[in-house]
C-alpha cells in the first residue's frame, strides 16, 4: 500500500480528500468538516422510513411492515371474502 493510503487509514490524513488532521493521527480512519458534510447518503445514519415502521391488519390486528401490509392481506385473508 502507498504512504498516503496509509496515512488516510491511520488517520494522519483525511480519508476524504487529503488535508491534514492537526491533532495527529489516532490509529483510525478520519474525515476533516468538510468532507463530513459531503459524506455519501448511503454512509449516515439512516433514519426509519414509513415503510419500514409496523402497523396492524384491520382484520386480524397481526402487526406488519407498512410496505408489506397489501401483501399480508392478499395472501392470509384473501379466502375469507369468498365465503
Amino acid at each position: 500500500m502507498g504512504e498516503i493510503a496509509e496515512m488516510m487509514l491511520d488517520g494522519t490524513l483525511c480519508e476524504g480528500c487529503g488535508c491534514t488532521n492537526r491533532k495527529g493521527g489516532e490509529g483510525f480512519p478520519w474525515r476533516c468538516f468538510r468532507c463530513q458534510a459531503d459524506k455519501p447518503e448511503s454512509d449516515q445514519r439512516k433514519t426509519p422510513t414509513t415503510n419500514s415502521t409496523k402497523v396492524a391488519c384491520p382484520t386480524c390486528g397481526r402487526r406488519v411492515k407498512r410496505a408489506g401490509l397489501s401483501d399480508h392481506v392478499r395472501d392470509t385473508h384473501s379466502g375469507l371474502e369468498t365465503k
